[in-house]
């Protein structure tokens, strides 16, 4: 077999790993127009297993991305989850159940799809938006940084050796005994129609080629044990425990009464976790009794880890394990369409980046058990939080500054998952070397701390020049999510689809009631001076004007005022489409829908009458808050985030 090789190449951005935090950026890329290369070594895409649980905070990003319809259609709402454990005559009861907080109003509950479906929704906004494809079969075989070049963001300082591998040469790095389907009698593997390999399927590609690439920026999202992140010299903290769990997708055959239901179940026999799935499919998490005998190597830390083979585990004995904990009900399964085996442990990267072009995410920089369902969910915020930034400095539009932000928002975050997940996996196989700390630990504590980031309750996010910590709703902090009404057309919407991820920065006028003279005076001025603003930056995107869209929500009541009351750079007309009628709303109470309950300046604490402006970056997350009149701090923002456009490098006097 012969090998090509290829000239040597440039790109912007090389993606290494096609997992969620790789996809999840390659879709800014795509929106963005980035030249954008993203590479994984698998020869096709995720169909079966892998990750399954969505938080809604991830929804809320689909929403913005125009795709969660279909993991609403598809998946599996998990809004109560149940315990069952021994009570006094060591009967095996349900002793408790929960809920999703109904109080929120929140639009997304906790829903369970498969991690393929999910890569397939996202590779289709992509192809949408781009010709990006990801290159499959393709590994990474070296990789040199030139420090020289690392101050001059238009240098290309990685340079990067890649192999795309002929078919008949296995895929560095995969085990395929545990990732492909298993049929057992009749089983029968069911995949979905629109999955595709987006890739030159393996038995076609014959040819083995190898080519050099230089980049300006290197995004490793390429799995726990990241070939990158080594190479790079970046260390991952932390440790492992003794513990195997299994894990299952099965059809299950069983009279269990909540065998479809999200739930966990304690007794002598062990524990087990029940997540039901799409395709009247279950997902069963199993931790496996240690073994005596069968002690593993540590490979990353070159030690004994005194867990048990998991190469022993079979679907046969996680199928033994869970008749006993479910006794006296039957349980049994004909078809396993997935099944793996893996120790636990909790790592977290030293730091998410190097010079500030190349950065770790996802698996790469955080490892964890996947019991508390944050890993992936994880690893899609990753992505989203770097994706935009990193596109916006790639196109010449944004002070590379802003890639610092990256590390200082996302470390803290991972490691508190870090923390999360090792409290509770050790209260859940109720481990008793566990340290004291840990068994004093409150895991409700715990773990309401985490919900309270996923549910925008705390500032996560720290000062910055992308987040100016001064006033309600708290910079660093996601947008609250309302339900608004449209001021044209009077349908309702979510902010989180509304503030779509364009890949723009949206100036959010909450311009009160304007009904009151002296209010509609301060909209109006606003008005006269924002064009100074929007026009003030490089347009990093083909399709849009400027990074910077505006938006506006009043207070007043939809019937007595009109579209046209506002002023026109607020409702933009084009001679082709007319009036922009999607940018006003009205926070007001809607009749015939509930959801739209009219308190979402209450929410987000703004005056009724004289509002407030907000700045909320791509990732919805709120960026500044002053009041109408602050135009200087609205441009100072900006100022220090993007580039200014040649026409206004001499600036003018109310911006300067």
């Amino acid at each position: 077999m012969t090998v090509t090789k290829y000239p040597e190449s440039e790109t912007d951005v090389l993606i290494i790993g096609a997992g969620p935090a790789g996809l999840m950026a390659a879709y800014w890329m795509a929106r963005y127009g980035v030249k954008a290369r993203i590479v994984d070594k698998r020869a096709e895409k995720v169909m079966l297993g892998h990750a399954d649980g969505l938080v809604p905070r991830t929804l809320e990003l689909f929403d913005s991305c125009g795709f969660n319809h279909r993991v609403r259609n598809e998946g599996v709402a998990a809004v109560i989850s149940t315990y069952w454990g021994l009570n006094e005559e060591g009967k095996l009861v349900r002793q408790e159940h929960s809920g999703e907080n109904t109080e929120s109003r929140m639009p997304f509950v906790h829903t369970l799809l498969g991690q393929g479906r999910l890569e397939q929704f996202i590779l289709d906004s992509i192809h949408e938006n781009s010709s990006i494809k990801v290159e499959r079969g393709v590994v990474a075989e070296g990789l040199s940084f030139n420090e020289l070049d690392q101050e001059d963001h238009s240098a290309y300082p990685i340079t990067i050796q890649l192999r795309t591998l002929n078919s008949e040469k296995p895929v560095n790095g995969e085990t395929h005994a545990q990732n492909g389907p298993i049929k057992l009698e009749n089983g029968i593997v069911n995949r979905q129609p629109s999955d595709e390999s987006n890739g030159v399927p393996p038995q076609i590609q014959r040819e083995e080629k190898v080519e050099i690439v230089k980049a300006r920026y290197l995004l490793a999202c390429d799995g726990a044990r990241s070939w990158t992140r080594t190479q790079m010299g970046l260390p991952m903290e932390g440790s492992s425990t003794e513990y195997v769990w299994g894990v299952a997708d099965v059809v299950p055959i069983s009279n269990f009464p909540d065998i479809r239901r999200l739930a966990m179940v304690e007794n002598a026999a062990g524990s087990i976790l029940i997540v039901p799935r799409e395709r009247n499919l279950m997902r069963l998490y199993v931790p496996m009794p240690k073994g005596q005998d069968t002690q593993t190597p540590d490979a990353e830390n070159g030690t004994t880890n005194g867990r048990r083979d998991k190469s022993t585990f079979t679907p046969d004995d996680l199928r033994k394990m869970v008749q006993a904990i479910l006794s006296p009900w039957d349980f049994d399964f004909k078809i396993c369409e997935w099944f793996s085996a893996y120790g636990v442990g909790q790592r977290v990267a030293s730091t998410l980046s190097r010079e500030n072009r190349v950065f770790l995410a996802g698996d790469a920089a955080h490892s964890h058990s996947p019991k508390i369902g944050m890993g992936m969910n994880m690893s899609l915020q990753d992505g989203f939080n770097l994706g935009w930034k990193l596109a916006l400095v790639a196109q010449g539009a944004a002070d590379p500054s802003i890639l610092n932000t990256y590390n200082a928002e996302r470390l803290p975050l991972a490691k508190m998952l870090v923390e999360y997940d090792r409290q509770i996996s050790s209260q859940f196989t109720k481990d008793e070397n566990a340290s004291e700390d840990i068994q004093k630990t409150d895991a409700r504590t715990i773990h309401q701390e985490f919900e309270d980031f996923y549910e925008g309750r705390k500032a996560f996010y720290p000062a910055s020049n992308l987040v100016h910590k001064l006033s309600r709703p708290r910079p660093g902090e996601k947008f609250p999510v309302r339900k608004l009404l449209n001021q044209a057309r009077l349908d309702t919407r979510w902010t989180t689809n509304i503030l779509e991820s364009d890949g723009r920065f949206r100036l959010v006028v909450l311009a009160g009631d304007i009904r009151f003279p002296m209010q509609k005076d301060r909209v109006d001025q606003l008005g006269s001076v924002l064009p100074s603003i929007l026009n003030r930056y490089i347009a990093p995107i083909s399709q849009f004007d400027g990074p910077i869209n505006t938006l506006t929500i009043h207070s007043s009541p939809w019937d007595e005022v009109e579209y046209h009351d506002f002023p026109e750079v607020l409702r933009p007309f084009d001679e082709v489409m007319g009036w922009a009628y999607d940018r006003i709303w009205s926070e007001r109470a809607c009749t015939y829908d509930s959801e739209c309950e009219g308190k979402a300046y209450e929410k987000w604490g703004v005056d009724l009458v004289r509002g407030a402006v907000a700045i909320i970056r791509p990732d919805q997350y709120v960026g500044w808050v002053g009041e109408l009149e602050d135009t200087a701090g609205m441009t100072k923002y900006f100022d220090q985030i993007l580039r200014k456009a040649p026409t206004a490098c001499n600036g003018n006097a109310e911006t300067d």
